[in-house]
C-alpha cells in the first residue's frame, strides 16, 4: 500500500520594525533555540527592503496539526524574541504595511514567499500549472491593504505597485533543460529573462537540492494566524499535484489573456471581483460567463477538502480564510484580520502598536477573529464551524456549493439585468429588446414604422406614415404633432402607421436616423 504524503514547505515570515534599526533590533534579540525537528531559521535584516527584517524555517514538514503546533510555536517564539528586543529600544516590530503615526511615510509593503519542495520534474510541472491556474483566487484571498492610513479597497496594493511581479506562463514540459529553453523563449518573445519575477516560478533541480516551486503572489500578513491558514492551502494544492503525478494526468493550459485578465480584477478589487472563464473560440475571455472571485475561492476550498482532512486540518485553522468567504451567507460581512486592526485604528489609534504587535505574533488557531466572532456571533460561529468539521471529517468533496454566488452583483442590483446578450436577454435597462438587440443605457428600441421616434405608434394623434404617403411634407408634419400614442401600436388606437386591428404595417420600411430615403421613398417622391 502506498500512501501519498506531503511536501517539505519554506516558509517566510516578514516583519517591519519602526523607531530603530533592524539591525540593532537583531543584534539585542536573544533568540530561542530551535526544536530537535527543525532547523535553525535563516534570520536577513533589511530584506526584502529597508525597514524589513524576514524570517525564513527552510523545509519545514507540516503534514500533522502536531507538526504545525510545533512549527509555528517556534516562529512565534522568535518573533516574541524580536519584539522585546525592539521594545527595549522603543520600537515596535509589526507587520508590514501598518501606518502606526499618521505623520509618518507610507510604510513599505513586503510578501510571505513560500517554496514546495518536488520529488521529481513532473510534479513540478502539474504544481506550476495548478498553482498557475489558481493564482488569481489566491491573490484575492490574500491580499494586503495599508492599515493605519485612508480607507483603501484595493486587492493587494503590494502587486499593484510592483513593478517586479507577472502574471506565471504555463509550463508545458518538465525539466532542467526545457527550463533553459523556456527562459529562452520568454526572454524573446516577452522580455521576461528572470523567471523568479512571475508569480509562480519553477526552480531547477541542483546536485544536492531538489527541484522547488517559489510562490510570490502571496502579501505579508499581519498574524501568524493567516500565515498558518494560507501555508495548508498551499500544502493541500503541493498534495494535489502529487496526486495528480502519481496518476499519469496533466493540468490543461488555461489561456494566458484568462490569467492575465482575471490577476488584474483580483489585485484591483479582491474577492469583490468578477472572474473570466475561457471562451469556446481561441481561448478568449468569455465575458458573458464570469464568476466572482469569492465564490472562486469557495470552490477551491471544497475542492481541497480530501487533501486538507489528510493533513488534519481542522475547521478554526482555516477560519481566516473560511471567514471572508463563508460569513456572507450566513448575513454577516466578511471579515479578515487586517480589518480588525482598521477597527482599532478608527476607535482607538493609540492602541495600535499593542494590538498590531500582539497579533503579529497570535499563535492560536482561529486568533482575533475567533475572540470577535465570539462575542458578535456566537451561534453563526459555531455553525460555520461545525459544517466545515463536517466536511474534513467526512473527507469527500462537499456538494452544498451554489452554480452561482448569492450576493447580488454590482451591476445586476435591484432586480436589474447585467451585461447584454444575444437572443432577448435581458438589458441594462433589464428589458429584452423583441428583436434581441442590445439596448444601451436604458433607452427605448427605435420604432419600426418611422425613422424618428415621432412616427407610427408614437406620442400624440396625426402622423400617417403608411405606404404610398411617405413624403417629405408628410414626415414633417408628423415630426412637428409630436406623435402618436405610446400604446396605440398594441390598442390599435393610433391614427397613423397602422393597418386596421392595431398590427404595425409589416410591409413598412425601417429607416434609420440621419440615412436617406431608402428606393421605396425615392420612388414615392
Amino acid at each position: 500500500m502506498t500512501r501519498v504524503g506531503p511536501t517539505r514547505h519554506s516558509l517566510t515570515k516578514t516583519v517591519a520594525v519602526s523607531g530603530a534599526d533592524v539591525g540593532a533590533v537583531l543584534g539585542g534579540a536573544r533568540l530561542p533555540a530551535p526544536p530537535h525537528s527543525l532547523r535553525a531559521p535563516e534570520i536577513l535584516p533589511n530584506d526584502p527592503g529597508p525597514g524589513l527584517l524576514s524570517i525564513r524555517c527552510p523545509d519545514a514538514w507540516l503534514a500533522t496539526s502536531t507538526a504545525r503546533d510545533e512549527v509555528y510555536g517556534y516562529l512565534a517564539d522568535v518573533l516574541t524574541a524580536l519584539a522585546a528586543s525592539a521594545r527595549s529600544l522603543r520600537a515596535t516590530l509589526h507587520a508590514p504595511g501598518v501606518q502606526l503615526d499618521a505623520g509618518d511615510p507610507r510604510p513599505p509593503l513586503a510578501g510571505d514567499p513560500h517554496a514546495m519542495r518536488t520529488v521529481d520534474d513532473a510534479e513540478q510541472e502539474v504544481l506550476v500549472n495548478l498553482l498557475r491556474r489558481h493564482s488569481p483566487t489566491l491573490i484575492a484571498l490574500t491580499g494586503r491593504v495599508r492599515v493605519g492610513g485612508p480607507a483603501d479597497r484595493v486587492g493587494s496594493r503590494r502587486l499593484l505597485e510592483s513593478r517586479e511581479h507577472l502574471a506565471t506562463r504555463y509550463l508545458a514540459a518538465p525539466g532542467a533543460r526545457y527550463l533553459e529553453h523556456y527562459r529562452g523563449e520568454l526572454r524573446r518573445r516577452e522580455g521576461i529573462s528572470d523567471l523568479l519575477r512571475m508569480d509562480v516560478a519553477p526552480v531547477a533541480a541542483q546536485p544536492d537540492v531538489p527541484a522547488a516551486v517559489v510562490i510570490r503572489c502571496i502579501d505579508a500578513q499581519v498574524s501568524l494566524t493567516d500565515l498558518r491558514a494560507q501555508a495548508l492551502l498551499l500544502d493541500a494544492l503541493a498534495l494535489k499535484a502529487r496526486r495528480m503525478a502519481a496518476k499519469g494526468l496533466r493540468e490543461t493550459d488555461v489561456p494566458q489573456r484568462v490569467i492575465d485578465t482575471n490577476r488584474t480584477r483580483a489585485v484591483a478589487e479582491g474577492l469583490r471581483a468578477q472572474f473570466v472563464t475561457p471562451g469556446e473560440r481561441n481561448g478568449s475571455a468569455n465575458e458573458n460567463a464570469d464568476t466572482s472571485a469569492r465564490l472562486a475561492g469557495r470552490r477551491l476550498l471544497r475542492e481541497l477538502v480530501p487533501e486538507l482532512a489528510l493533513l488534519e486540518a481542522t475547521a478554526l485553522e482555516l477560519l481566516p480564510l473560511l471567514a471572508p468567504l463563508e460569513l456572507p451567507d450566513l448575513g454577516l460581512r466578511p471579515l479578515r484580520t487586517q480589518d480588525l486592526l482598521g477597527r482599532t485604528v478608527g476607535g482607538h489609534p493609540a492602541q495600535l502598536r499593542d494590538h498590531a504587535a500582539a497579533a503579529l505574533c497570535d499563535r492560536s488557531p482561529g486568533g482575533a477573529l475567533r475572540e470577535v466572532l465570539r462575542e458578535t456571533s456566537p451561534g453563526r460561529l459555531e455553525l460555520l464551524l461545525a459544517n466545515w468539521d463536517g466536511f474534513l471529517g467526512e473527507g469527500v468533496v462537499p456538494t452544498d456549493l451554489p452554480a452561482e454566488d448569492s450576493r447580488p452583483r454590482r451591476d445586476n442590483r435591484n432586480g436589474q439585468g447585467g451585461r447584454p446578450n444575444r437572443g432577448g436577454e435581458p438589458n441594462r435597462d433589464g428589458e429584452p429588446n423583441r428583436d434581441g438587440r442590445r439596448n444601451r443605457g436604458g433607452q427605448k428600441p427605435e420604432n419600426r414604422q418611422s425613422g424618428r421616434p415621432g412616427g407610427a405608434g408614437g406620442r400624440g394623434s396625426g402622423g400617417d406614415n403608411n405606404i404610398g404617403n411617405n413624403n417629405s411634407n408628410t414626415n414633417t408634419n408628423t415630426n412637428s404633432d409630436g406623435g402618436g400614442n405610446r400604446g396605440a401600436e398594441k390598442r390599435g388606437s393610433g391614427n397613423g402607421g397602422n393597418r386596421g386591428g392595431g398590427r404595425p404595417d409589416r410591409q413598412q420600411q425601417h429607416r434609420r436616423p440621419g440615412r436617406p430615403a431608402d428606393r421605396t421613398d425615392r420612388r414615392e417622391s
